[in-house]
């Protein structure tokens, strides 16, 4: 009875101990699964606003071709009417915008536009069907056949085929915005999900509180993962909604070092990114990594393991292991590739030393992911506003700044040159009998001879200088910190590299160039633009493929050679 007894005095603490034990194990476990779920909240619900964000894009652009198809109708009809209001540039610019639409929105349409067995026209086919219907009825009201104009505007089929698109376009913004919600309330659930993984963590905290002292020191590190999980929960959300608000990549980068340092202090990083020619990686910024060797300005893709497979990679210290070629630092590195939208970005860097370096690095890797992810994701974002915005102010053929911009530079340097008492130079540029290489050798002929003409312009100039499509075959280019003579040398440098392109297409291609300056010519940057017009067509009456200068202004001297003599210098005739 006696051993007995002391066998089960003795069984029965062991038996709490083990019990204890497990029941640390579960919790400890539970709260791996909570953070986990809150983690995969957070990216749910960032990836939703991401596609909230898309959806606002897209909408935003097929207003955009909606209103611009409005305003080419409104410009026809207003014209067949006998109405004068309105440029026919604005009808030309209506079309643009449709045509520059057409393969990443509009064909969205053709759903709402055909039948459900796949008859009926294309949205392409139905709006080249109207512009072909337009532009008959104006060269009728140019003619002055309104009448005419009128009828065939009348006609039932143009009616008919304005209806549709009328019809398809709000039918697609209403298919459109019924997504929004959907996507909303799949936000509302991931931040639910997350809100009530917390709640389950703090009731389990609370629970395991209560279970007994013994247990305290167990309960104190589940209640401070805990805070350290909603902190850092909380941080990831600031940072996203902070990446929303950058511009460029200064201010992506200011918001990850601060954001790091919150979340993996004691650590160091750096940020990779591509270069334009997405041949190897530019360091972009770094943070806590003063001490050791320099990092590398550049990484070549086939340098990195992380790049190479698109997984994470962790280079360790010792002969064996396996290292990338670009790591020289004595610190083991943890390297994660940045991709957003299937496309790679970029790679982020996390540095540890010590002899635990490489365990330590494997403890952050899931939140090391996730900032690496909430960077992809705003450095897709900064590129697509930056692709965005090029499209805004660049001509789509030749790759030059558009009209307006041009405009708003040239007034802009024109000002800080007459606040400084420094120089600008204009040239203004015209691809001679350019009508007549179209109709021989066809617009596709022509259309290369335009974008090989802006890269010879653009390879003749400085970084500092700008090329810009006036229309047509016009260019026109202003030369900051350049004088009239300066101007009319680069202006034949030009003039040449256009004429060596003749050999390329089997024709005769030549330009006549018109030079002023302010304020050896002009006084401001109408008259500027105005003075190298009138020297282009004088160029062009003197028998084309030459340079032409603005005469100087009455009264005005300079130190430099005066424009006449620097004109001798000049190519003044085609051979």
């Amino acid at each position: 009875m006696a051993v007995n007894e002391h066998a089960r005095g003795t069984a029965g603490p062991l038996e709490r101990r083990g019990n204890a034990r497990r029941r640390l194990l579960a919790q400890v476990g539970l709260v791996v699964v909570m953070i986990t779920i809150v983690l995969s909240g957070f990216f749910y619900t960032n990836a939703h606003q991401q596609a909230l964000i898309d959806l606002r894009e897209g909408g935003r652009q097929m207003r955009i071709a909606q209103e611009a198809l409005m305003d080419a109708e409104a410009y026809v009809l207003n014209r067949a009417i006998g109405e004068r209001d309105g440029k026919y540039g604005e009808y030309s610019r209506a079309f643009e915008a449709l045509h520059s639409r057409r393969d990443s929105h509009l064909a969205r349409l053709d759903r709402f536009l055909k039948a459900p067995d796949g008859t009926g026209l294309s949205a392409d086919a139905t709006l080249k069907s109207l512009e072909a219907i337009w532009t008959d009825a104006l060269e009728r009201v140019r003619a002055g056949k309104l009448d005419e104009a009128q009828g065939l505007l009348g006609d039932r089929r143009s009616a008919a085929l304005m209806g549709k698109m009328r019809h398809a376009f709000e039918s697609f913004l209403a298919d459109w915005n019924s997504h929004f919600a959907d996507h909303e309330t799949r936000i509302e659930i991931g931040k639910s999900v997350v809100l009530l993984s917390q709640l389950v963590i703090a009731g389990m905290m609370i629970f395991a509180f209560r279970s007994g002292a013994r247990e305290a020191q167990a309960r104190a590190a589940a209640i401070q993962a805990m805070d350290a999980s909603r902190t850092q929960v909380g941080h990831l959300f600031e940072m996203t909604d902070m990446l929303q608000s950058a511009t460029d990549h200064h201010d992506a980068n200011a918001v990850l070092r601060a954001t790091a340092g919150e979340l993996i202090g004691g650590f160091g990083g750096a940020l990779y990114v591509f270069n334009n020619s997405r041949d190897r990686l530019i360091l972009s910024t770094s943070w806590a990594c003063d001490a050791g060797e320099p990092l590398p300005e550049s990484i070549t893709i086939n340098q990195c393991w992380a790049m190479k497979r698109g997984k994470p990679h962790i280079n360790r210290s010792g002969a064996r292991a396996l290292c990338c070629e670009h790591h020289a630092s004595g610190f083991a590195a943890l390297e994660i590739p940045m991709v957003a939208r299937g496309e790679n970005l970029g790679l982020l860097q996390v540095f540890a030393e010590g002899s635990d370096a490489e365990q330590r690095l494997a403890a952050i890797l899931p939140l090391s992911s996730a900032l690496g992810d909430a960077m992809s994701l705003a450095l897709s974002n900064i590129a697509l506003r930056e692709k965005l915005r090029n499209q805004a102010l660049r001509d789509p053929l030749t790759g030059l700044y558009n009209r307006r911009y041009m405009e708003d530079s040239l007034d802009r340097y024109v000002r800080l040159a007459e606040r400084e008492g420094r120089k600008v130079s204009v040239i203004m540029i015209d691809l001679d009998h350019f009508k007549r290489l179209n109709d021989e050798h066809g617009h596709a002929t022509g259309d290369a001879v335009l974008r090989e003409a802006a890269a010879a312009i653009v390879g003749a100039l400085r970084e500092t200088d700008v090329a810009c499509r006036y229309g047509g075959e016009e260019m026109i280019v202003f030369l900051p910190d350049c004088d009239l003579p300066d101007a009319a040398l680069k202006a034949e440098q030009i003039r040449a590299r256009i004429e060596d392109l003749s050999g390329a297409h089997g024709a005769k291609i030549s330009a006549s160039l018109g030079v002023s300056s302010v304020p050896s010519t002009s006084s401001n940057s109408a008259d500027l633009v105005k003075a190298a017009d009138t020297a282009l067509y004088r160029a062009k009456h003197n028998g084309r493929n030459q340079v032409a200068l603005a005469p100087v202004r009455a009264g005005w001297r300079d130190g430099t050679e005066n424009a006449s003599d620097q004109a001798a210098h000049l190519r003044v005739a085609a051979e």
